[in-house]
């Protein structure tokens, strides 16, 4: 079948005519109701990374078809997917990657689940022990999610920097602790007056340039620095600090995860429960007719855009 999508490249975003193809055995078709916009697709746009294609891989819906060795959905269930592309009106995944939300959903744009295994996978990577000191680099949507999703009940101080006052205000309803901003106050002799010396670990989401230094200036000898956040341009880090340091680095992207499916669906269950909460985080909703301006806004990022997603 033909359905509309949104054709992401170097400043381009609109609207084409896609051809999807017959659905496989394991498929599941869905009817779009609502996409993420992930920073991947913002740097897209940006031309900071490849694109030339109909893009999104945040998508909720509704099933419209499935394939003949599906059992985990049926047509009209209500779901949230892995996969895409999703910026069209239409698209498939592997029913794997399907998992059903409430049928009585109001505001799709909350069931979103793909950056939320993603956190998963980050909480897992990092490996926090009782009594660990953590520090999040960046309070931006994902940054938020991860503070949402940490072991709080027994992590010994949880230390957020951001250089936005508002969102480390919303780091501590989140959880944090203790909140400082790099811009107004040194941010390593802040995070040593707090704990007295060096952190266990420090996960770095912001995937600005240089934070990677920030970390390791954080850090304590031995400790964890867990690259979280996406640095699309190459740069310099400081490998031989990490060396003498004998720090652990862990880079966990979503390869980084054993089974990143597990992953998504136990991101869904904890969404259902409650823990992730994303209606303070989604801040910006655009029509699927209006795609030009969801992207031209996303890459500007005002001072209040946290998270935006298209509405179908």
């Amino acid at each position: 079948m033909e359905t509309e999508g949104i054709f992401l490249s170097h400043g381009l975003a609109k609207k084409v005519r896609i051809e999807l193809g017959g659905l496989g055995r394991d498929e599941v078709l869905i009817e779009t109701k609502a996409c993420g916009i992930c920073m991947g697709d913002i740097y897209v746009y940006e031309g900071k990374l490849p694109g030339g294609r109909v893009m999104g891989h945040e998508g909720v819906g509704i099933v419209a078809e499935v394939g003949e060795d599906v059992e985990n959905v049926k047509t009209g269930d209500v779901v949230t997917t892995l996969g895409g592309p999703a910026f069209a009106e239409h698209y498939k995944t592997k029913s794997r990657n399907v998992a059903k939300i409430p049928s009585n959903v109001e505001d799709y744009a909350l069931w979103i689940s793909e950056p939320l295994a993603c956190v998963v996978n980050g909480i897992r990577g990092a490996s926090i022990e009782i009594g660990d000191d953590v520090c999040l680099i960046g309070c931006g949507y994902m940054g938020l999610l991860l503070l949402q999703a940490m072991p709080k009940n027994y992590i010994n101080n949880l230390i957020a920097l951001d250089i936005r006052d508002e969102r480390l205000e919303l780091a501590r309803d989140f959880g944090a602790e203790h909140v400082l901003n790099p811009q107004k106050v040194d941010p390593v002799k802040g995070v040593k007056e707090i704990i007295g010396g060096g952190v266990d670990i420090v996960i770095e989401a912001s995937g600005a340039y240089g934070t990677l230094n920030l970390a390791t200036d954080l850090v304590k000898p031995g400790g964890k620095l867990v690259i979280f956040g996406r640095h699309v341009i190459d740069e310099k880090v400081p490998t031989e600090k990490w060396h003498i340091m004998g720090l652990k680095v862990l880079n966990t992207a979503p390869s980084f995860s054993s089974n990143f499916n597990k992953d998504f669906h136990d991101a869904v269950n904890l969404l259902r429960k409650g823990v992730f909460n994303q209606k303070r985080l989604i801040t910006h909703r655009f029509s699927f007719e209006d795609s030009e301006t969801a992207f031209k806004e996303a890459s500007k990022k005002p001072p209040d855009y946290i998270k935006g997603v298209i509405i179908f």
